[in-house]
């Protein structure tokens, strides 16, 4: 039809004695090229979408356009991958998320309970004399201590040096759900109770301002786990351990008391307790 145009492949030529895969004719001045040929021996035209024998093959190109779309899906199927992994971590955990300021039901610390020095029991069948005697730990080591000021610091050890105004402020980020202390011995211990001082306890302030601890995870070497739950007081809460020998103790914060400035969780002091024998 007069006027109207339209764009005439490559097409093989045969020749006899020759194979058919040996010529390319250009579309644009129909000379012949070889095989092998990107462009047009006469006009430089692309030989691109060429004919070999009755099937058109065209040829692939690398385009930044291509690039970006590659990338571009790449990073989606990560992503993809990143969130289906989250979710089945987070349907594959034992245990539920603890909200900060939820109460966790628990074995309540009795306040103010101790076992006196000088109590007396039966060992096979004999009169026997039970003495609690404080056992200082070797080591106390944190999950995170808040930065130490120019007055006060916050480490691990303040709770076994006997004095009340000094304290473990945790330093992680949020209410310090998670956030532990553990202390190890020098050998093995049979503890009769612990002793713990909720909250900072050096004055009215920083210990309503601070967060006090509500619920604590209690873990022993032996195996054995206690949840005990504190009351918001600053009076000497007692807990009754596991009877059995243990190297080391670890307090984890399960939930909180909110503070009414501060964001750092803190505990003041802990006493822990063995039996000896005496005949």
């Amino acid at each position: 039809m007069q006027g109207s145009t339209h764009e005439i492949p490559p097409t093989r030529e045969r020749h006899t004695g020759m194979s058919s895969l040996d010529y390319v004719r250009c579309h644009e001045c129909q000379v012949l090229n070889e095989a092998e040929a990107l462009f047009c021996s006469r006009c430089g035209a692309s030989l691109d979408g060429r004919v070999y024998g009755d099937v058109r093959i065209g040829r692939r190109r690398v385009t930044g356009a291509g690039v970006a779309m590659g990338l571009a899906l790449f990073l989606i199927l990560l992503t993809t991958v990143f969130v289906l992994g989250v979710i089945v971590y987070r349907v594959m955990q034992p245990s539920e998320q603890v909200d900060p300021l939820a109460g966790v039901p628990g074995t309540t610390a009795t306040t103010g309970t101790t076992v006196p020095a000088g109590s007396t029991g039966t060992t096979n069948g004999a009169p026997t004399t039970v003495a609690a005697m404080l056992i200082r730990p070797r080591a106390a080591s944190a999950s995170s201590v808040l930065k130490a000021t120019a007055s006060n610091n916050y480490r691990a050890t303040n709770l076994l040096d006997g004095d009340l105004t000094t304290a473990w402020n945790e330093g992680a980020d949020g209410s310090g759900i998670g956030e532990w202390v553990r202390f190890e011995f020098l050998g093995p211990v049979l503890l009769s109770r612990i002793e713990i001082a909720n909250g900072y306890q050096k004055d009215d302030d920083r210990f309503d301002g601070n967060i006090r601890i509500r619920s604590l995870e209690v873990e022993y070497s032996s195996g054995i786990v206690q949840l005990v739950d504190l009351l918001d007081t600053k009076e000497m809460q007692t807990v009754m351990p596991t009877r059995k020998a243990v190297e080391w103790v670890k307090l984890t914060i399960v939930s909180v008391y909110p503070g009414y400035e501060w964001e750092d969780a803190a505990l003041s002091e802990v006493r822990m307790y063995g039996l000896s024998a005496q005949e």
